[in-house]
C-alpha cells in the first residue's frame, strides 16, 4: 500500500501532538488482522499466508484489457491501491502502477470490480490504462496514495538518462507525482485550463509515495535516491487541491542515530526552473540524507509519521509539529536495523516469530519497503530484499519488548508491492511483482482458480468464509490448518513437517521433483492436534520439490529445497 488516509488519527491535526502509546488493542477474532505467523522460509513458488486467511487472484500481468485496441495489462506492479465508490467496500477501482523500465513499459492500469455476497468472490467488470498522453507519458510509476477525496496519485520514482522537456512547457518530462482520476482513468487538469497536468509544485524526485492527512492539506513523501534520500512535507494551499502549496525538507538537528529533533526548511517551488532542480536544492540546503526512503505513512492511533530507509533496513518514526509547524521532536527507530547496519558486514536485527507450533528468529533483514497501517494501529512492511516478506509490527512493539508477525511468505522471484485495504478492513488488496517466470506450482484460489505466481499478479486477501465460501475450521469433516516444513532448505537427511489436523486419518506423503515425477512416498497415521513427521530426504539431488500430503478429504502442497 502506499496510502491509508482514510484512517487518519486527528491528532496531526491538532498541532501534531502523538496521544500517548499505550497497549495492543485487543482484536475480534474475525478481524483480518487476527492470525497466526507463517512460518519464515525462502521464497517457495507459492503464496503462503496465513491458514485463516485465502486470496483471490484478480489480474496478471499480460491480461487483454477492456477495449481490444489498448492491448494488455503490462508487468512490474507496484502501487496497488483501492479506491472505493462512495465509501463502498464493495464496488470500487483498483490502481495498478507498473514499475517498468522504458516510458512505454511504465503507466497504470485501472481496474473496475465489485464484490458479489452472494459468491462472497470478487468480480472484474473492466481492465483499462490510464491515458498519460496529455503529460507525454510516464515513467518507473513506482509507488502512490488514495486522497481523502478518493483520487489516486502515482509517483514517477526514475527518469530516463537525458531530461528532456518535448512539449515546451518548462517543465522536464519525467520525476513527477501525477494525480488520475479513476472513473475516468485520465490526469486531472489541476489549474482548470482544460490541460492535464503533474503535480509540478510537490517537486521533481525520485518520488516513492504520498500519504494525505486527513486535513487534505499536509502530504509526506520520500525519495529513494541513494545520498539524496529526503523525506518531504507538502502544505497544500488549498484543502483536496493538490496543484500549488509550499514544499519542506526534513534536516535533522544532529547526526542520525543520535538527534531526536528537526526542522522543515522550506524549499523553492514557484517556478518551473525551481521546480526542475528540487533534489539539488534540498542538497543544497543541508537536507537528512535517510539511505533510500521507500514509504512514508501516519499513523491511525497517535498521528505520528512512519518512513521506510531500505538501505539500513529501518524504520522510523517522529511526531510533526502539525501543519504550521517547522520542527519535528521524538524521531527513534520503531522496528529494524540500527542505521549503522552495512548488509554483508553487520549483524541483522532478529525477532522471535511464533508460527503455532513453533517460534523461530527471523533476522529482519534489509529493503523494508512499502507500509501500510490498519485502522488498530497494526504496521504492514512489505520487503524488498531479505526473504521478501510480509511482517505485521503491532503498535505495542519496541526493540526490546518485540511484537512482530510474519502474514505471508511469497513467491519465488517476487517483491510483495502496494497494500491497502477495503474501508470495513474485511478485504487487503496487495500485488506481487515479477514472480520467478520458472514458478510451476499450482494453488487454488477462493475462486476455484489454478494459480500460478509466475508473473505480476494482483490479489485480494481476506478471512477464509469472509473470501469464497470455505472456512477456516470444521467440525464436519477433516483439515489441515496448518502444514509447515522445515527446515528448509534441508541439508540433512530428514525434512519435518508439521501438520495440524482435525481427527485421527490417514494419509500420504509423497515427494515429487521439479518435473514432476514421484521419487518418495510413505503412509502415515495423522492424529488430532500437531503431527510432526520426519520425511527423509538424504538420497535426493540438489534442487526444487514438493511435498504432498493427502487425506481423503484434502492435499496439501509445501515446496521446498534441496542443498
Amino acid at each position: 500500500m502506499k496510502n491509508t488516509a482514510t484512517l487518519l488519527s486527528a491528532a496531526l491535526l491538532s498541532g501534531g501532538q502523538a496521544l500517548a502509546q499505550g497497549p495492543c488493542p485487543s482484536l475480534p477474532a474475525n478481524y483480518i488482522s487476527q492470525f497466526t505467523s507463517v512460518m519464515p522460509s525462502t521464497q517457495p513458488q507459492d503464496l503462503r499466508i496465513p491458514a485463516t486467511h485465502t486470496f483471490q487472484l484478480l489480474v496478471q500481468g499480460g491480461a487483454p484489457y477492456s477495449t481490444a485496441a489498448d492491448g494488455a495489462v503490462k508487468e512490474s506492479f507496484d502501487f496497488t491501491g483501492y479506491v472505493p465508490v462512495g465509501t463502498s467496500s464493495t464496488n470500487g477501482y483498483l490502481s495498478i502502477n507498473h514499475e517498468g523500465s522504458s516510458a512505454a513499459t511504465s503507466g497504470v492500469s485501472m481496474l473496475a470490480l465489485n464484490f458479489n455476497a452472494g459468491t462472497k468472490l470478487w468480480n472484474v467488470t473492466a481492465k483499462d490504462p490510464v491515458n498519460f498522453g496529455a503529460v507525454v507519458g510516464t515513467y518507473n510509476n513506482c509507488s502512490g496514495g488514495v486522497t481523502p477525496w478518493r483520487t489516486v496519485v502515482t509517483c514517477e520514482e526514475n527518469t530516463p538518462t537525458a531530461p528532456t522537456d518535448s512539449n515546451g512547457d518548462g517543465y522536464l518530462d519525467f520525476g513527477w507525482n501525477v494525480e488520475i482520476d479513476p472513473a475516468t482513468h485520465t490526469v486531472k487538469d489541476q489549474n482548470g485550463d482544460g490541460t492535464p497536468d503533474k503535480l509540478w509544485r510537490m517537486g521533481r524526485i525520485k518520488h516513492e509515495n504520498v500519504v494525505v492527512a486527513a486535513d487534505q492539506r499536509t502530504v509526506y513523501e520520500g525519495a529513494d535516491e541513494g545520498a539524496n534520500s529526503f523525506v518531504y512535507k507538502y502544505v497544500a494551499t488549498t484543502a483536496g487541491q493538490l496543484a500549488n502549496g509550499t514544499l519542506y525538507v526534513l534536516k535533522m538537528d544532529g547526526a542520525l542515530g543520535t538527534a531526536t529533533t528537526g526542522t522543515w526548511l522550506p524549499v523553492p517551488n514557484s517556478t518551473p526552473a525551481e521546480c526542475n532542480t528540487t533534489t539539488a536544492t534540498a542538497l543544497a540546503l543541508g537536507a537528512t540524507n535517510f539511505n533510500g526512503v521507500e514509504d512514508v505513512e501516519i499513523s491511525p492511533l497517535t498521528g505520528q509519521i512512519y518512513f521506510t530507509a531500505k538501505g539500513p533496513g529501518t524504520t522510523y518514526r517522529f511526531t510533526d509539529s502539525g501543519t504550521t509547524g517547522t520542527t519535528i521532536s521524538g524521531f527513534e527507530i520503531f522496528v529494524g536495523n540500527t542505521p549503522a547496519y552495512t548488509p554483508g558486514t553487520g549483524v541483522l536485527r532478529t525477532y522471535p516469530i511464533n508460527y503455532g507450533t513453533g517460534t523461530i528468529n527471523e533476522d529482519w533483514g534489509t529493503g523494508n519497503d512499502n507500509l501500510t497501517f490498519d485502522s488498530q494501529g497494526n504496521l504492514y512492511v512489505l520487503q524488498d530484499g531479505g526473504r521478501n516478506h510480509v511482517w505485521m509490527v503491532k503498535p505495542c512493539h519496541t526493540q526490546t519488548v518485540p511484537a512482530v508477525e510474519i502474514f505471508a511468505v511469497t513467491p519465488a522471484g517476487c517483491e510483495p508491492t502496494g497494500m491497502t485495504f477495503s474501508p470495513d478492513e474485511q478485504f487487503l488488496f496487495i500485488s506481487m511483482q515479477n514472480p520467478s517466470s520458472t514458478n510451476a506450482l499450482a494453488t487454488t484460489d477462493a475462486a476455484g482458480q489454478a494459480v500460478v505466481f509466475n508473473k505480476s499478479s494482483a490479489i485480494v486477501i481476506g478471512r477464509k468464509g469472509t473470501l469464497g465460501t470455505s472456512v477456516a475450521t470444521s467440525n464436519s469433516k477433516a483439515e489441515l490448518a496448518r502444514a509447515d516444513v522445515y527446515p528448509n532448505p534441508v541439508e540433512g537427511a530428514e525434512l519435518t513437517i508439521a501438520l495440524t489436523h482435525s481427527r485421527k486419518e490417514g494419509a500420504t506423503l509423497q515427494v515429487f521433483n521439479a518435473i514432476g515425477g514421484r521419487v518418495s512416498q510413505q503412509s502415515v497415521v495423522l492424529n488430532a492436534g500437531v503431527n510432526n513427521l520426519q520425511v527423509p530426504v538424504g538420497k535426493l539431488r540438489s534442487g526444487h520439490y514438493n511435498l504432498v500430503v493427502k487425506t481423503a478429504t484434502t492435499t496439501t502442497t509445501r515446496p521446498f529445497i534441496k542443498q
